[in-house]
Parts: C-alpha cells; structure tokens; sequence
C-alpha cells in the first residue's frame, strides 16, 4: 500500500511481523483514509483482539495477521515437552480462528 504523510510518500505493508520484539506491525484500518496509524499487537491474544475488532480488514490481510498471530505464538513458547507445546499451538490456533470465525482465510493461512 503507497501511503501519502507529511514525509511524502511511502510504501507499507499491511501487516508486518517484528521478529525481534515477537510482535505483530498493522495498519490500523478503522481510521483510514483520515489518519494513520501504526498498531502492534504484543502477544497472540491481541492479534486475535485486533482481528476481532476489525483493526485489520481484507481477506488477505486478515489471512496474514492470522499467520503471523499463529507465529507469534509459537515463539513465545517456553516450556519443554512435546505435549505441551502441542497444546498451546491448538490453543493459540483456536483463538485466532475463534478471532473472525466465518472467515476462511484465516484457517488457510494457519494450515
């Protein structure tokens, strides 16, 4: 997306991923075109909020938050056995489809 600010204009991207902060980068879309604004979503469960509450919009782009949500996730596992951290994929997998659950892009991305 080419976006005009006061610096002139600028590519980005609709959502990012901040591998070093474990943090999801989103354009917060329910103030577009007026403003801009940068969102970052500091676990799972805010990326899930974020999808909810339409911060983020576009088939597409909600597909890629999921992906980077279930990402996100992942990362931030700490424990040490197999069982566990198989459940806390399936548990973080479910937030975020449960986030906008009749869409399907979503579900694509995360498989």
């Amino acid at each position: 997306m080419n976006v005009t600010t006061r610096k002139g204009k600028q590519h980005c991207r609709t959502v990012g991923f901040d591998t070093k902060a474990n943090a999801v980068v989103l354009i917060e879309q329910r103030l577009l075109p007026h403003r801009f604004k940068w969102v970052r979503t500091a676990d799972y469960r805010a990326t899930a909020r974020a999808i909810a509450d339409m911060v983020v919009r576009g088939a597409g782009a909600i597909g890629a938050t999921a992906a980077y949500g279930l990402a996100q996730g992942v990362r931030a596992f700490h424990g040490e056995s197999l069982t566990a951290f198989e459940g806390h994929v399936e548990k973080v997998f479910k937030t975020l489809k449960e986030a906008r659950p009749t869409a399907v892009d979503p579900m694509n991305a995360m498989l």
